[in-house]
Order: structure tokens, then C-alpha cells, then sequence
């Protein structure tokens, strides 16, 4: 007997065919189709730069070793209009030998942090791998900074993929 094939992105857990899911599911979904498709767009959908033609944002340290700033808003509302992925962290510059640590958040939601080094040796400009949940279109994107001795700052940019 065949079963009726769920709507898009259905949620129901009735049989397998909800779990196997639809032909059309999203993204967005939970079905092994959903997943599918993640994958899919996460492979093959554009990589792109924020902020792009244009330098990084300038993400400022508190003065005290190992706290974190304020939050420097690295992406504005709407400014990246479809649900995203952020892959890695451009750093471009580092005012002072020492080791950081950058905090990444959606609004005020914490999504990840990454840890980079200056010193006499490297002169602070690397992209530094970033994994995280898939963000919603529109979401402002925000960071914090800390380093080993406080009083130091970064120059960022993000490197991500869009999710069509």
C-alpha cells in the first residue's frame, strides 16, 4: 500500500514517509529530505562577503585582559537577505601582539567564538574557520572582543553562504 506523500516541510511524525518527507521540502524542514537539501545548498549556493568592497568593521576589546568589549555590529538588519551560514572570519588587521578571542552573535544570541594570534612572527591576517547554526535572512549579526591583555582591537569581515 502506498503512503500519501506529507506536505512541504511537514512536520508531522506519523510514518515513514514524514520522516523520509517531500520532493519540494526546504531547508528549512526536518525530514531526511530537508536534510538533503541542506546539504545540497550548502555545497553548491554562492560564498559571499560582509561586508564586501569595503574594509572589515573595527571590533574593540574592553581594557581589562580577557573581558569582552562591546558589541560592534558587524552585519545590520536586512543587510544579508536570505537565510546564511558563516564559514569563516576574515581577520585584516591587529593592533598589538596578543592572543584574541572573538565572540559571534545573531542579535544578541551567542553563535560561535574563534581564537587567533599576533606576534612577532605573524602579522595578523588570516581567515579563521567558523561553523554555525543557519542564520534567518535579515538577522543583524554582532560580535564581541577579548584579548590577553586588553586594549586590543580587530578588523573583521565574515565569509559566508547563502541557503536559497
Amino acid at each position: 500500500m502506498r503512503s500519501a506523500v506529507p506536505a512541504a516541510d511537514s512536520a508531522d511524525n506519523l510514518g515513514i514517509a514524514d520522516v523520509v518527507g517531500n520532493k519540494d521540502d526546504t531547508h528549512a524542514g526536518t525530514s531526511l529530505m530537508s536534510h538533503a537539501e541542506s546539504i545540497d545548498e550548502h555545497v553548491h549556493t554562492q560564498s559571499l562577503t560582509h561586508p564586501t568592497l569595503a574594509d572589515g568593521e573595527l571590533v574593540e576589546s574592553d581594557g581589562v585582559a580577557w573581558t569582552l568589549g562591546a558589541f560592534k555590529e558587524i552585519a545590520a538588519v536586512n543587510a544579508i537577505a536570505t537565510d546564511f551560514g558563516i564559514h569563516w572570519v576574515s581577520v585584516e588587521a591587529l593592533t598589538a601582539n596578543d592572543v584574541y578571542e572573538l565572540w559571534l552573535y545573531a542579535v544578541e544570541v551567542f553563535i560561535g567564538r574563534v581564537r587567533f594570534t599576533k606576534n612577532a612572527n605573524l602579522d595578523a591576517t588570516m581567515n579563521v574557520p567558523f561553523q554555525c547554526a543557519i542564520i534567518a535572512a535579515n538577522t543583524q549579526i554582532q560580535a564581541k572582543l577579548a584579548s590577553g591583555t586588553g586594549g586590543s582591537d580587530a578588523r573583521i569581515s565574515l565569509f559566508y553562504h547563502v541557503y536559497a
